[in-house]
């Protein structure tokens, strides 16, 4: 599979409106994401640290200790391995993610769970909270 389009992939639905299309070389992997406004990824972690592009739309992301941010089309957003971190889209949002190690989670039949969910976050309480100082 040299030369596909995105249109030809399966999708994967990992969080509800939110779909994704991935496809994967040996080491490292990237996802073109739609994502429909209100929904989240729930607060998780994985071992794939991720780079993270948006292309439009926003999103209200936030990552280990770092505060609450709103990406715009344009922002990158990169992810370390193992810390938790969250995103909800606050209007429909297409991005693309780079990922690596490949997360075969990802990938249907693949049965050892590597992404795991922790206590979800309110961030917009969480940005007005910062803001307020």
């Amino acid at each position: 599979m040299p030369v596909t389009n995105w249109d030809e992939l399966p999708v994967k639905v990992p969080f509800p409106g939110v779909e994704v299309g991935l496809v994967s070389g040996k080491h490292c992997m990237i996802s073109y994401i739609h994502a429909k406004g209100g929904n989240s990824t729930r607060r998780h972690h994985h071992e794939a640290e991720q780079i993270f592009c948006l292309i439009s739309g926003s999103a209200r992301v936030q990552c280990g200790d770092d505060p609450v941010a709103v990406l715009k089309p344009g922002d990158v957003w990169y992810v370390p391995p193992h810390t938790e971190h969250q995103a909800d889209y606050l209007e429909d949002t297409v991005a693309f993610e780079a990922a690596g190690p490949i997360r075969l989670d990802n990938f249907a039949g693949y049965l050892h769970p590597d992404t795991h969910f922790v206590e979800q976050s309110d961030l917009a309480a969480d940005m007005e909270r910062e803001q307020a100082g």
